[in-house]
């Protein structure tokens, strides 16, 4: 299948060997010399593929990652460095934490096998006219990988503004292909929707989560969880059965589980939701409105569902410093938030300027790549030992 691939590379000699490369099997392969000259060419091309050095002048590859995030459409990524294996790690999180669907990550120099074959890996994407891309995962693969390893969990870590602690985690997917290719949260969610399994991604990922936080609760470590729900659950009378039945399975208290529901997921018959998530509630269960502010229902929803914490739309948050109805829509909310005596979550916190304004501004908590990127559970232990203790500091929670 023909791909329309970029190659990113401030290397004449090195973009030119990847483009002769990747031209085989009628692929059509355009090259950019820099991270700015390919911000040009997005602009008005659209690629299945982006494969990019990580070392460039002007826009590096950390710059375009975020890019790439940002376009209308998901096209898939491949990141090359000749650094050592920690930038390329970096680079890789940051990716994951942007959800982007990676590919994979090569060192200098490439290895036209393993780059040929990592097009050819679960994340393949095809051309749909003048739509852009769309993930594809083969049914039966999608299905495999989410009864078996190929869905993970993983967790970022949510701080309570005022006592800068932990105050629990949001979990996401990830999806590991077989060749060590990585979907992220954003790319998983888009294959379960074509795929018409929301409702299993969703079930599964809270299998994975309240089993992961009643590991935690065995060694001691009582984690906080917040988990996306889809419409499609919570438009079944039954969903608070199944999510009361894994927290008695696992052990974990339902006052550790909060639901995060997005108000796209209400706009359509509110009634059945309304009665599973007022069962919930009922039940202990948290429930937060995610994306709050993105659409014009949102006060009503506050008003019939007993949500008990507000998530600002990630938009607000980076725009606030320079954009002044940003800012006012932003610290809107979180005042609204308080008065209706809920908690209000600041997401997307990717600088020491957006946390200085979210905290001025009153917000409870916040979560984001400045805090902490998301982590395996491996990981997360670590990191929660090494915050507790002193060792990792966020730059503008101490001032």
């Amino acid at each position: 299948m023909s791909k329309r691939i970029l190659v990113v590379d401030d290397s004449a000699t090195m973009r030119d060997l990847l483009i002769r490369y990747l031209q085989g099997s009628d692929n059509m392969v355009a090259g950019a010399d820099s991270g700015a000259q390919a911000l040009d060419l997005l602009k008005t091309e659209r690629y299945d593929v982006i494969v990019t050095d990580l070392a460039m002048p002007e826009l590096d590859g950390f710059g375009l990652i975020r890019v790439i995030s940002e376009l209308e459409w998901d096209p898939s990524v491949i990141l090359l460095t000749g650094h050592d294996a920690r930038t390329l790690q970096a680079a890789k999180e940051l990716a994951l934490a942007y959800s982007i669907n990676l590919l994979g990550t090569l060192t200098k120099p490439v290895d036209k096998d393993m780059l040929l074959h990592m097009l050819s890996d679960v994340a393949d994407t095809r051309t749909q006219g003048r739509t852009g891309t769309e993930t594809v995962l083969a049914e039966s693969e999608f299905m495999r990988g989410l009864m078996t390893d190929g869905l993970s969990p993983v967790f970022q870590p949510k701080i309570d503004l005022r006592t800068g602690k932990l105050a629990g985690a949001e979990v996401f997917a990830r999806w590991r292909a077989p060749n060590g290719g990585y979907l992220g949260a954003g790319a998983v969610i888009k294959a379960a929707q074509e795929k018409g399994h929301m409702d299993v991604l969703t079930y599964r990922m809270l299998e994975l989560a309240m089993q992961q936080q009643g590991r935690w609760r065995k060694q001691g470590l009582e984690v906080a969880l917040s988990i996306n729900v889809a419409s499609d659950n919570i438009r079944k009378p039954d969903f608070a059965d199944v999510v009361t039945g894994l927290a008695e399975q696992f052990e974990v208290d339902p006052g550790m589980v909060r639901l995060e529901v997005t108000e796209a997921d209400l706009d359509v018959d509110v009634r059945v939701p309304l009665e599973v998530l007022s069962r919930l509630n009922l039940r202990g269960f948290g429930l937060s409105l995610d994306d709050f502010g993105t659409g014009f229902a949102s006060l009503m929803r506050l008003k019939t569902i007993p949500f008990d914490e507000i998530v600002v739309d990630r938009m607000f948050i980076s725009r606030a410093g320079e954009d002044e109805t940003a800012r006012i829509i932003l610290q809107s909310a979180i005042e609204l938030s308080h008065k209706l005596e809920l908690r209000c979550t600041c997401e997307g916190v990717e600088t020491e300027e957006q946390l200085k304004i979210v905290r001025a501004l009153g917000a409870d908590y916040a979560q984001g790549y400045l805090l902490a990127k998301p982590m395996t559970a491996d990981e997360f232990l670590i990191w929660f030992e090494d915050y507790r203790d002193g060792v990792i500091t966020i730059p503008g929670l101490d001032s």
